[in-house]
């Protein structure tokens, strides 16, 4: 009984004293410690605001990339009723961007990202007004998240 106790504690000291540390994820600044996000001011406010929400953009001398994003918002009706008025529409967001390495000024990568959103039409054009916002952060969040997915994978 004495020898198994001696040879736990053995273990356990062994196991103790391996030099094994356990590294901590520091979530700060995780996200875009490479990329600067440069978008192109003709696109929307609203485009340009959840960009800036989603991402916080580091000084364009400490990036090793830039992105240069532009985005295009287009609406067009999906159901129409027999008396010509519409009662749903289809957002969709379509996501240009370039990647460019800063060193070389030299482009890495082109690509594009979609989003989509639909909305219904009711009777109140303050309630349409909402949905209608409402519709295109749910696209603007989708294409600018896969656009992220799409840049950290080639800078990575």
């Amino acid at each position: 009984m004495i020898k198994k106790f001696v040879s736990l504690i053995f273990i356990i000291n062994l196991m103790i004293s391996c030099g094994f540390t356990p590294i901590l994820k520091n979530l700060k600044d995780t996200n875009n410690t490479l990329v600067y996000y440069e978008i192109n001011p003709s696109s929307s406010y609203q485009a340009r605001q959840l960009l800036h929400s989603m991402f916080t953009n580091l000084e364009k001398d400490r990036a090793k990339f830039v992105t240069k994003v532009d985005i295009i918002e287009t609406e067009s009706a999906v159901n129409i009723e027999s008396s010509g008025s519409v009662n749903e529409y289809k957002i969709e967001i379509l996501i240009n961007f370039q990647i460019f390495e800063i060193k070389t000024n030299s482009i890495i990568f082109e690509s594009q990202a979609r989003g989509f959103a639909n909305y219904d039409v009711s009777n109140s054009e303050y309630t349409n007004t909402l949905v209608k916002k409402d519709a295109l952060n749910r696209a603007l969040s989708s294409g600018i998240q896969l656009m992220n997915i799409i840049v950290q994978g080639k800078i990575g």
